[in-house]
Parts: C-alpha cells; structure tokens; sequence
C-alpha cells in the first residue's frame, strides 16, 4: 500500500502525513527519541483569564496567574489569606434571634468590637472598616451607594449575610428600638401664595404681551438705554440668603433663653425637613449649614451642624452648633 504525502497520520490521529506515513509530530518524536511512539509531555493550552472567577488576569502557570499559583504553591489555596484571616474571627454558632427564628443562628464576630457602637471593625491596607459591611461584600457583593446594612437580627456584632439588608438611613433608624421616638415627623411649612404676574406691558398706552420685568420688548430696551435709570448692584447670596428668612419664629420651650427661631421660608427638602438654598447657579446647600458657616467659618472636618431649639427649618447662628455625628444622634433622644 503506498501512502502518499498528505494522506491521514498511519497512527490514527487524523493529522496530514510529512514523512513515512507519519504526521509531523510522530515524525518529529521519531527524529529525537528513534521511536515514533515515544511517550512525550503534554501541555495543556493556556486560556484566555485565570482560572479564579474573580481574576481577569492572564494566566501564567497551572492555568493561574502568578499571583494565585503563587498562593496555592503557599496555602494549598488560591483565596487571599486576608479574607481567610477575616473569616477565623467569625463564630457561625451563634444565639438564635428570638423575634426573627426563621432567619437561623447569627454570625458573632469575636474580633475587635467599638466599645461605643458596639459594631465590629476589623484592619485592612486602606483603614479600619466595619466588619459587617466587609462580610456582606464577601458574599453578596458591593452595598449600594448611600445605603446602610440593617440587622434584621437586632445584634449588631453580627456577620451572617442573611441577617443583613440594605436599606436607606432614614429606614434604618426607623427599625431601630427607638425608631418610632427618632422618626423624623415632617411639620407643616406654610406654602407662600403666587402673585399674579401682568400679562401685558405695564407701560402706559402699550398693550403688547410681556417679556421681560413687566414690560414688552420695545419698552424694556427704552428702559435699558434710559440713563435717569438707577440700576442697583445684583444682590450677594448673603443678601438673598437673609431675605427668605423669617426672625420672628417661636422661642423654644425647652431653652427659651436661645431667643425666638430663625425660620427658612423658601425651599424645604420633604424628606429631611431642611432648608434649601443656591448661592450659586447649579449648586445648593443647607440652609442651617450655610448660616453657621456665616457666622463662625467653615465646619470643621468629620462634625456636623446640630440644632439647640431642635427646629430643622431654623437658620439662627445662636441655635446652631458643630456637634460629630455620635453627638448629634444622641441628641435627638430629647427632640418633641
């Protein structure tokens, strides 16, 4: 039988033939070793990402990058040894909450836990964090931005995952044991009526419709060009900002000394209860923050600005006072 080139490997392997019937890897192993058949070390083809499903390196040994062969060489695993190190803190034995039995037993950190806020923490390279948001990461993912993680459990040195929801600041002191007490209850903000603005140009003998400061078009460029004309300098966000102020508030009960409120009558957020005002085009601020910062600077970094007559819609600089968040919070116990 004669076998010609390009016809099928006479070893099966489907490949075009070279040489004597062999294709070019039979007769490439014949050429160094003498026999065709010699048995030869496979390698396994590299793929595209390292075999981690977290890793989006290349893969460089093993089917892993160096940094994860390099773990397993160590450890005998690929995890990193700081979140193994994170999870040795945590006993998975832990009470069952009495009023949630259906939620199963809680994850009890037994690190490092503030004396004050009773919360773990726990360091890492970046600063120390709390212990409950790194778990919820771990194994959910990353918390949505500006929400806090409730404990449905009701222990906050709890770990567990499924003991953990997402949900907004204002919810979450709600479920607090004091939520009902910290609630923030929206008072009734006094809605301005609008004054009817003239639809026709108020220059007398002129009918036509209104385009600027109460005036037609041709009036309102005779007013411009009019030199017996006193423009007064637009006025300074102060000056605007203490035009919508009320000084003639209620005193409160509780520190009468402190003098009558300082009320905000523009703009109320609904959902906070705090003024609103823009000293600038496209930027806002608070109300109370923006009157304290007149009277006494900038607020120091990391502090917040607490109100004395427990009123959000009061500006007065005599009522307010830099207080950090655990003061504030503390604080609201004695509001209404």
């Amino acid at each position: 039988m004669t076998i010609r080139r390009g016809d099928p490997c006479v070893f099966g392997d489907g490949k075009p033939s070279v040489a004597h019937g062999w294709c070019a890897k039979h007769y490439a192993v014949s050429r160094k070793y003498g026999d065709p058949l010699h048995p030869v070390r496979q390698y396994e083809a590299r793929g595209e990402e390292c075999s981690d499903p977290d890793c989006g390196r290349k893969p460089k040994r093993r089917g892993m990058c160096e940094m994860h062969a390099k773990r397993d060489d160590k450890h005998g695993e690929t995890t990193d040894p700081r979140e193994r190190l994170f999870w040795s803190k945590i006993n998975k034995n832990g009470p069952i909450p009495e009023h949630r039995p259906d939620l199963g037993p809680c994850w009890v950190w037994t690190g490092y836990v503030h004396p004050e806020t009773g919360y773990g923490q726990y360091g890492l390279r970046k600063g120390t964090r709390l212990a409950h948001r790194i778990a919820y990461e771990y194994e959910v993912g990353p918390i949505p931005k500006g929400l806090h993680l409730d404990h449905l459990c009701r222990r906050r040195e709890c770990l567990r995952p499924a003991h953990l929801e997402p949900v907004t600041p204002r919810v979450n002191i709600e479920r607090g044991e004091q939520g009902a007490f910290w609630g923030y209850v929206p008072e009734v903000v006094p809605v301005k009526p609008k004054a009817v603005k003239p639809t026709t140009c108020t220059e007398p003998g002129c009918d036509r419709p209104v385009a600027k400061r109460t005036l037609c078009r041709p009036c309102y460029r005779k007013w411009l060009k009019d030199p017996e004309v006193v423009r007064l300098p637009p006025p300074t966000p102060e000056e605007r900002f203490w035009a919508k102020v009320d000084k003639n508030g209620p005193t409160p009960e509780h520190r009468p000394e402190l003098g009558p409120c300082w009320l905000w009558t523009a703009s109320v957020n609904k959902g906070t209860g705090y003024g609103q005002f823009g000293p600038s085009h496209s930027q806002a601020v608070q109300t109370h923050r923006f009157s304290y910062e007149l009277a006494n600077g900038p607020i120091p970094e990391g502090f917040q600005v607490h109100h004395e007559c427990h009123r959000r819609r009061c500006v007065n600089p005599d009522h307010l006072s830099a207080a950090t968040r655990a003061q504030n919070m503390a604080q609201r116990k004695v509001r209404r």
